[in-house]
C-alpha cells in the first residue's frame, strides 16, 4: 500500500514539473507565449520581454546597436532584429548606436528608441543614410562663459573652452550649412565673429573659425587720507604705467589689462604733503573684470590698533620698573589690564601716562574681581615720529611700548573718575574721583614724571564745597569732593576749568552738580565762576545761540568737555538733569564764553536719538564719551554710553562740531564689536575699516607731532573703557586695547 502511494506521489510531481517547464517560455530570443500567467506573451504580467525592431537603409558594414548601454548587437543587413537579453516586465529600455557603419560611411539614427517594457518590443526603428558629414572648426580668444553656436538656425552647441568643436548633427552631402552665434559670451562680455561660416558640404567641414576678441579691463581704486590738493603722488602698475595723483578720490590707470592678466600696484613717488607713509591695500591680483578695489590709505581719518588685547578683562602684564626707562630693540608686550575711567595725561615729551581706574592689573590672582587701581603706566615713543614716506607703520611696534612705573611720595589711593591736566612745566595734575570705600575725593594731586613722585596739594574725602563769592578767587575756596566731573586746561596752560560731576555741594548734599570752577595754576586759587552751588538743579536753556546770566546747564556727571581755539569752555551731554529736572542722558551742547553759558545745539530733554547721514546730523544723548579739539579748534567726540537712531548702548561713532555736527566715521548703531585689523607687531597698520568697539569711560590723550619739514598734526589715543571687544560678547567687558586716530585736516 505504501509503495503504491509513493509511486503516485512521484507521478504527480513529475507532471507538475512538466507543466511548469512548458509555461516558463524561452529566455533571450523573440518567441511568444500564450500570455496567460508568468510567460512573456502579449497578455503582460510579471515575466521578461524581448527588445527589437527593424533596420532600413543599411548599406555599409560594422553597425553595432546597444540596449541600455550594453547588450551589443551587430547588424549585418536590413530587416528585423532582437537583442539577445530580455528585460523584466516594467523595466526601461534605451536603444542607441554604438558604432556607425562604414564602407560606405553612413549615419544611422534610432526612432522609438526608449520606453518601458510591458510586452515584447518590436517597434524600434533604425534608419541609415549614406553620405552624411560633420560641420566644425575652432574657437580662439574665448574668456567669458555662455557662448552658444548654431548651425542652420538650430543644432545648438555650447562652447566652454578654446579649441576644436563639431556640431552633433551630421548633414547629407550637397546640403548647405550656416554657422552663427546664438548667444555671445558674458563675464566678461565678448562679441565673437565667425569666418568660413557657410557653404555647401561635400566633405567634413573643419575650417569654421570663431574668433572672440580679447577683453580688456581697467585697473583702479580709491585714495583716502591724502593731505592737500597737490600731493603729486605717483602710483605704478606692473613696474610701469605711472599715474600721478594730486588728491583724494577714485583713480584709474591709463593702460587696461587683458582678461586673466596680473596687476601689481605700488607707490612709485611718495606724496609731498604727507607726514607719514601711505599703505596700498588690495594691490595685486588677476584682472577678470574692471578693478576698482585698490585702496591707497594715507592714514588720515583712520584708526590704528596699537597695543593691548583684542579681548576684554585682560589682567595685563609687566612688573613695576624704576625710572628712567630704556627704549627697547625688541617688542615689549607689557600692557595695563582692562579698566574704565582711568586718569590720563600727555607729558611734554609726548609720552602718554595712565593712572588707576576700575578694573584689572598685572599680578592679580586668577579669578579676581575688578578693583580700584593705583598703578601708573607710561606709553613711550609716541612723540618721536619723523617723516619716512616708505614707512607706513607710524613708527609703532618696537618704538612704542607700555611700562609699569614704580611710584613714590604721596601715592593716591586706588580710584576712578578723576579729572586731569598737564601744566606748562610738564607736571601732571589730578583732582577728585572715588576710592574703594566709595568715598568721594576732593584731593588735588600732582605728579612729577621725571622722578615718578606724587605730592598732595590739598583736599580730602567727602568734603563740601566752599564757594565764596561767585567770580572772586579766594585761597579758602575749593570745589566739593566729586566723581565724573569734566575739566580742561586753557590754551596758555595757566588756568583749568572744572565742571559738575556727582559730589557734594555747599550744603553737604550729595548729588548732580552744575557748578563751574577755575583753578589758577600760578596762585593756586579756586574761583567759583558760574552755575549753582546746590546740587540737582535743572537746566535753564533759553534760546539756542543766545546766552544770558540765567541760562545754565543742569546738574550732570560724565559730560564731555573741550576748550576751543578762542579759549571758550564747552560741554556736551552726560548723565544729566534736563529742563524739567529729569535724570538721564542728554545731547545738549553748551559754550561758556567767560561770562555766560550759551545753549548751542541738541535737545533740552533727555534721551534724544541720534541722526546720521543727513544735513541735520546730530549725536544721540550719551555720557562718558571721549572728546578733544583739533588744531583748527573744531570739537571732536567718540563713543560713550547712549543712543543711536533707535536704541541705546555702548557707541563707537565719531563726530565733529564745526558750527554744526558732522558724523565723520564709525557705526551708526550701538553694540558694535571692534574691528582690529592686523595685530600689533614690529609694525602697526592703519586701515579705513578699523574701528574700536562700542565703549564708555575710556581713557584718552591728544598728542601733537611735528615731523621734520612738515606741519604739526594732532593725534588721538584711546585706551580701554567698558564695552565690546573683537568678539560678539555681551559688551560689558573691561578693555585694555590702545588705539590711535588721526583726523583728516
Amino acid at each position: 500500500m505504501r509503495t503504491i502511494q509513493t509511486l503516485a506521489k512521484t507521478v504527480v510531481v513529475a507532471a507538475l514539473l512538466i507543466v511548469l517547464t512548458s509555461c516558463s517560455g524561452s529566455p533571450g530570443g523573440s518567441g511568444s507565449g500564450s500570455g496567460n500567467g508568468n510567460g512573456n506573451g502579449n497578455g503582460g504580467g510579471s515575466g521578461t520581454f524581448t527588445i527589437g525592431g527593424t533596420v532600413s537603409g543599411l548599406k555599409g558594414s560594422g553597425l553595432v546597436l546597444q540596449d541600455n548601454g550594453g547588450d551589443n548587437l551587430t547588424i549585418t543587413e536590413n530587416g528585423a532584429f532582437t537583442f539577445a537579453t530580455a528585460i523584466a516586465s516594467g523595466d526601461a529600455y534605451k536603444v542607441t548606436v554604438l558604432t556607425q557603419p562604414t564602407n560606405p560611411v553612413e549615419t544611422c539614427s534610432v526612432g522609438n528608441a526608449a520606453g518601458t517594457a510591458t510586452a515584447n518590443v518590436a517597434s524600434v526603428k533604425v534608419t541609415c543614410a549614406v553620405g552624411t558629414l560633420s560641420v566644425g572648426g575652432t574657437v580662439s580668444g574665448l574668456a567669458g562663459t555662455g557662448l552658444v553656436l548654431q548651425d542652420n538656425g538650430g543644432d545648438s552647441l555650447t562652447i566652454t573652452a578654446n579649441g576644436n568643436f563639431t556640431f552633433p548633427t551630421l548633414l547629407l552631402t550637397g546640403s548647405s550649412y550656416d554657422v552663427t552665434v546664438g548667444t555671445q559670451p558674458s563675464g566678461p562680455a565678448q562679441t565673437c565673429t565667425i569666418t568660413n561660416a557657410k557653404g555647401t558640404i561635400h566633405a567634413n567641414v573643419t575650417n569654421v573659425q570663431v574668433v572672440c576678441p580679447a577683453a580688456f579691463f581697467t585697473i583702479g581704486g580709491n585714495v583716502v587720507g591724502l593731505q592737500g590738493t597737490n600731493a603729486q603722488m605717483v602710483l605704478q602698475d606692473n613696474g610701469g604705467d605711472n599715474l600721478t595723483l594730486t588728491g583724494n578720490g577714485p583713480f584709474t590707470f591709463n593702460t587696461p589689462l587683458a582678461f586673466g592678466s596680473a596687476y601689481d600696484v605700488e607707490i612709485f613717488v611718495a606724496p609731498t604733503t604727507q607726514p607719514m607713509g601711505c599703505v596700498v591695500w588690495g594691490y595685486n591680483g588677476t584682472a577678470t573684470a574692471n578693478v576698482t578695489t585698490i585702496l591707497v590709505d594715507c592714514g588720515h581719518n583712520d584708526w590704528t590698533f596699537m597695543d593691548g588685547s583684542t579681548t576684554a578683562n585682560s589682567f595685563g602684564s609687566g612688573a613695576p620698573t624704576t625710572l628712567p626707562t630704556v627704549a627697547l630693540t625688541t617688542q615689549d608686550n607689557s600692557t595695563p589690564g582692562g579698566r574704565r575711567y582711568p586718569a590720563t595725561w600727555t607729558d611734554n615729551n609726548g609720552n602718554l601716562w595712565l593712572f588707576g581706574g576700575y578694573g584689572f592689573t598685572q599680578g592679580m590672582p586668577s579669578g579676581s574681581l575688578p578693583a580700584y587701581l593705583s598703578d601708573i603706566w607710561v606709553y613711550e615713543g609716541s612723540g618721536t615720529e619723523t617723516f619716512d614716506p616708505f614707512s607706513p607703520n607710524y613708527f609703532g611696534g618696537d618704538d612704542n611700548f607700555w611700562t609699569n612705573i614704580t611710584q613714590s611720595g604721596a601715592v593716591p589711593p586706588g580710584l576712578w573718575g578723576a579729572v586731569t591736566w598737564t601744566d606748562g612745566n610738564g607736571i601732571l595734575w589730578m583732582f577728585g574721583g572715588q576710592d574703594a570705600n566709595t568715598d568721594f575725593l576732593s584731593l588735588l594731586m600732582k605728579f612729577d614724571p621725571s622722578t615718578a613722585t606724587w605730592t598732595q596739594v590739598s583736599g580730602g574725602l567727602n568734603t563740601s564745597g566752599v564757594y565764596g563769592v561767585e567770580g572772586t578767587p579766594n585761597a579758602a575756596n575749593h570745589p566739593g569732593a566729586r566723581w565724573g566731573a569734566s575739566a580742561r586746561i586753557n590754551n596758555s596752560n595757566t588756568m583749568v576749568y572744572v565742571f559738575g560731576g556727582q559730589g557734594y555741594d555747599s550744603a553737604g548734599t550729595l548729588g548732580l552738580l552744575s557748578d563751574l570752577w577755575t583753578y589758577d595754576l600760578s596762585t593756586g586759587n579756586w574761583t567759583w565762576v558760574a552755575g549753582s552751588n546746590l546740587a540737582n538743579q535743572p537746566g535753564t536753556y533759553g534760546t539756542k545761540g543766545t546766552g544770558s546770566g540765567s541760562t545754565t546747564p543742569g546738574g550732570r556727571q560724565e559730560s564731555t568737555a573741550w576748550v576751543d581755539s578762542t579759549g571758550n569752555f564747552w560741554i556736551f551731554g552726560g548723565y544729566d538733569l534736563d529742563s524739567h529736572g529729569n535724570p538721564d542722558a542728554l545731547n545738549d551742547l553748551w559754550e561758556f564764553t567767560g561770562s555766560d553759558w550759551i545753549w548751542q545745539a541738541g535737545s533740552n530733554t533727555v534721551d534724544a536719538k541720534g541722526v546720521y547721514g543727513t544735513s541735520s546730523d546730530s549725536p544721540g544723548a550719551r555720557w562718558a564719551a571721549a572728546g578733544w579739539t583739533d588744531l583748527s579748534g573744531n570739537l571732536w567726540m567718540f563713543g560713550g554710553e547712549g543712543f543711536d537712531a533707535t536704541a541705546d548702548g555702548p557707541l563707537s561713532d565719531l563726530w565733529e562740531w564745526s558750527g554744526k555736527w558732522t558724523w565723520v566715521k564709525g557705526p551708526s548703531s550701538v553694540n558694535q564689536s571692534g574691528i582690529y585689523g592686523i595685530s600689533p607687531n614690529p609694525t602697526v597698520w592703519p586701515h579705513v575699516t578699523n574701528n574700536p568697539g562700542g565703549r564708555w569711560e575710556a581713557g584718552y590723550w591728544v598728542l601733537d607731532v611735528s615731523p621734520n619739514g612738515f606741519p604739526t598734526y594732532r593725534e588721538l589715543y584711546l585706551f580701554g573703557g567698558e564695552g565690546f571687544d573683537s568678539t560678539n560678547g555681551p559688551g560689558n567687558g573691561l578693555l585694555s586695547d590702545l588705539w590711535r586716530y588721526l583726523p583728516y585736516p
